[in-house]
């Protein structure tokens, strides 16, 4: 795959139609040369309404599941709308302790 964010992001867009979507490459903030290995995914969308934090979470690893044996992290932020107006924004991601 030539550019796995946008990769990521059309694929998010296509299967749950987001509300607000943002795809972030987080690679250059971990040590070693891989430049498309560590993503942050905020998702928010009414198809989460239903669902329980750790199934939003399971239909997204589905999702990628062929794609996960390429990248080393997905860090994922999955809302619903109202939750997402509660919170207004995602966690910055920690940084990494290995990076040199």
């Amino acid at each position: 795959m030539n550019n796995m964010e946008e990769h990521i992001n059309i694929q998010l867009k296509i299967a749950l139609s987001p509300e607000y979507l943002e795809v972030v490459n987080e690679s250059s903030q971990h040590s070693g040369p891989a430049t498309e290995s560590h993503f942050k995914i905020v998702v928010v969308s009414s198809k989460f309404d239903k669902m329980k934090l750790i199934d939003r979470h399971r239909f997204i690893n589905k999702l990628f599941a062929e794609e996960l044996q390429h990248i080393h992290a997905l860090a994922m932020h999955t809302y619903t709308i109202d939750e997402w107006q509660k919170r207004q924004g995602a966690p910055d991601s920690p940084k990494c302790s290995s990076k040199s």
